[in-house]
């Protein structure tokens, strides 16, 4: 069993959780970017070196980048991600989300929900 676990950063924070899976919450007002890809994903490989599924919540005013989507649809960039279950708030995410799935086309399993409920029960498949 995995133990929970939070680490806080500027933009967001990580958690692996009891259920199995990252935590990733993407705060308010910030833009998550690339050098926080690398953050999160040094923080996998030096804490848990487990590769799970991920559950990220974006906060109604959190942001990305077209750079971003291009670089975390490759698993070499997110190693540690088995699927990715995006909780989405608002229609600038909603915009950016259908880019990322019909342009990026994501190399694992990854979907978007509008609850933390409907993601964690689509996530359950890839615990």
């Amino acid at each position: 069993m995995i133990l929970s676990k939070s680490i806080v950063f500027e933009n967001f924070q990580l958690t692996v959780n009891g259920n199995g899976f990252y935590e990733v919450e993407v705060f308010d007002n910030t833009d998550f970017l690339i050098p926080d890809l690398k953050l999160l994903v040094k923080a996998q490989q030096e804490n848990f070196g487990i590769k799970l599924p991920v559950l990220v919540l974006c906060r109604e005013h959190a942001n990305t980048n077209i750079e971003l989507l291009n670089v975390i649809a490759k698993n070499e960039n997110n190693p540690y991600a088995k699927a990715d279950a995006f909780v989405i708030k608002s229609m600038s995410q909603r915009i950016l989300a259908n880019f990322y799935v019909k342009i990026h086309k994501p190399e694992r399993p990854t979907k978007f929900f509008s609850s933390k409920e409907d993601a964690v029960v689509w996530l359950n498949q890839y615990v």
